[in-house]
């Protein structure tokens, strides 16, 4: 007997391979942003802080990762080479230009100049 189920025709079985692929293109694909911001910066005047991806932060985020787990460090075949991190400049965001702090003279007391000292 042949299988009638409405799974099993050619346009439905397209239908459903589509789905399972966007899906899998969605999480996948690193073009797809997903959540993640396009630009990255730290928080100025009038930010508060954010969290931010170690992918957002250095180009080889796994290997400093690595190096501060301590991971490799007790291979003696193959001895860790020092890790250099090679972090990413990252710009700070601000909502206003602050203005220059202005600080008054220091105060000078003299003798004499207060009543009962």
């Amino acid at each position: 007997m042949t299988d009638t189920r409405k799974k099993s025709q050619k346009g439905d079985y397209d239908l459903e391979q589509a789905v399972s692929f966007g899906f899998v293109d969605y999480y996948v694909n690193s073009e797809n942003r997903m959540g993640c911001p396009v630009n990255t910066y730290f928080p100025g005047n009038g930010l508060i802080g954010q969290k931010a991806s170690r992918v957002n932060l250095a180009n080889n985020s796994c290997d400093i990762e690595s190096m501060l787990r301590g991971t490799g460090t007790c291979n003696m075949v193959q001895t860790q080479s020092p890790i250099v991190p090679d972090i990413k400049q990252i710009r700070s965001l601000n909502l206003f230009d602050s203005q220059p702090v202005q600080l008054p003279e220091p105060m000078v007391v003299h003798k004499g100049q207060r009543p009962r000292w």
